[in-house]
């Protein structure tokens, strides 16, 4: 079924992955975990049992965004793989990886929270952010010079989306970037965690205006997914096949105590065998 289907897997994860963090968000606050402003998205998995809940939500997130970035992938490889522009194929090659590398970091994000390993969960979260904005990149670049290729669902109005997503991206990623810095040298105390920052404590502005700009990061991220839709409606997938080094009969052993059955679909043999006793 998946594939014919396959085009519905990005707009599935643009709705997964923020119903995901809504669903943590609301289990931390609940349980007063974080405060119910707007704390950063890995906050709301950092304590336990909201943590569990983070960690497989985000692992399912990542299985799913790598089937969409290998669809791409063999997508583009269908449409490069003949052609004279080899730098195409590179393109896609290197965004193949980064998209892995981007799918990667989300899982470490998930399963190594800020207060256990902080050293891996900074590096996860900047694979998934900063490396899954160079995918998105690298994507915006293969849409703009594959126009000559006619390829089914890449329309001007994607191509712009892209652009204008990226751009976002940037924007907000730079925003975060100095507004965390800023926020963390006012603030927000000595024995507050970041978690527990409220209004009352100093640089709780610029700690604001940093969640939400990563929070918009995350969304536009989702976003910039569904626009594989359209071209992901064109083809169709086969499924994976099982080949042998040495071919072998596809046969089945039927039978009981006193009959043996051979049924054979990749020769016509049949015959059955009678024991008396």
């Amino acid at each position: 079924m998946l594939e014919t289907r396959h085009h519905w897997l990005p707009i599935i994860l643009t709705v997964y992955l923020p119903l995901s963090f809504v669903i943590t968000y609301s289990i931390a606050v609940g349980n007063k975990h974080v405060e119910p402003g707007f704390p950063y998205i890995s906050d709301t998995g950092t304590r336990s049992p909201e943590s569990c809940v983070f960690g497989q939500l985000l692992n399912i997130g990542a299985v799913l965004a790598g089937i969409i970035i290998y669809t791409r992938y063999r997508q583009s490889l269908y449409h490069f793989e003949n052609s004279a522009r080899k730098y195409l194929l590179h393109l896609n090659t290197a965004a193949f990886i980064t998209g892995l590398l981007t799918i990667f970091g989300v899982s470490l994000v998930g399963n190594f929270q800020e207060t256990n390993i902080l050293v891996v969960h900074l590096l996860g979260a900047f694979l998934a952010f900063a490396v899954g904005f160079v995918y998105m990149i690298l994507q915006t670049i293969i849409s703009c010079k594959s126009v000559s290729f006619k390829i089914p669902g890449n329309s001007l109005f994607i191509r712009r989306l892209r652009i204008a997503l990226c751009v976002a991206d940037l924007v907000l990623l730079i925003l975060l970037s100095i507004m965390t810095l800023v926020a963390g040298s006012k603030g927000p105390g000595e024995g507050i965690e970041v978690y527990d920052w409220t209004a009352s404590h100093p640089g709780y502005a610029e700690h604001l205006v940093a969640t939400i700009s990563e929070w918009l990061v995350a969304f536009i991220t989702v976003i910039y997914f569904a626009t594989f839709y359209k071209e992901f409606k064109q083809f169709r997938m086969k499924p994976p096949e099982v080949i042998y080094y040495n071919e072998q009969p596809r046969t089945e052993i039927a039978g009981s105590a006193n009959e043996t059955t051979r049924i054979s679909t990749g020769h016509s043999m049949y015959y059955t065998t009678g024991l008396t006793g």
